[in-house]
């Protein structure tokens, strides 16, 4: 197996990607590095504030997953990322990159979104349903789809019940190939 490899998990919003992230890494005995955990635990360490506050944890966040990462020789890795900056960050991990792409319906990522709880750091609460699928629509509209890192790209239809076991094999065949 390829010890230098990444396993990439991208998508809209509420796509599905933290569920099938810790369940793949659960499969493949690697670890998870869950931007949102590393977030929301900068929230607990220094507070909640307002969208700009969040937004300056938020990319520290994802220098902290980065840095962390670049230190790992293999793990899956859970971000909404950002399509200007993440290949390249994520190319320069210089190792194997497989990425899966989380698609789903937006109108059903709209009522994910709506029915989770999150940290409240997120400041999701301040957002009425009608908010949430205004957004997520926006989103998908502008959404530029899978990071398209080079490598291997798999694209799970989040929408129906996932299969974890067949997507860790389908990515273990990939670390072999």
């Amino acid at each position: 197996m390829t010890d230098n490899a990444f396993v990439i998990i991208s998508g809209l919003p509420a796509s599905g990607k933290s569920t099938l992230s810790h369940g793949l890494g659960d499969h493949l005995g690697w670890p998870v590095i869950d931007k949102d955990a590393i977030l929301e635990t900068l929230f607990d360490s220094l507070g909640t504030g307002d969208r700009t506050w969040r937004h300056q944890l938020s990319r520290a966040s994802d220098d902290i997953l980065f840095t962390i990462a670049a230190r790992a020789q293999h793990a899956v890795l859970d971000n909404w990322w950002h399509h200007d900056t993440a290949p390249e960050r994520l190319r320069r991990l210089n190792a194997r990159l497989i990425e899966i792409f989380c698609d789903c319906d937006p109108a059903l990522a709209a009522e994910r979104f709506q029915r989770r709880t999150r940290h409240p750091g997120h400041l999701d609460p301040q957002l009425t349903p009608e908010q949430v699928a205004e957004r997520v629509a926006t989103i998908r509209a502008t959404y530029p789809g899978p990071l398209r890192l080079g490598g291997p790209l798999l694209t799970i239809d989040t929408g129906r019940p996932l299969d974890i076991t067949a997507v860790a094999k389908e990515v273990t065949a990939l670390l072999h190939a």
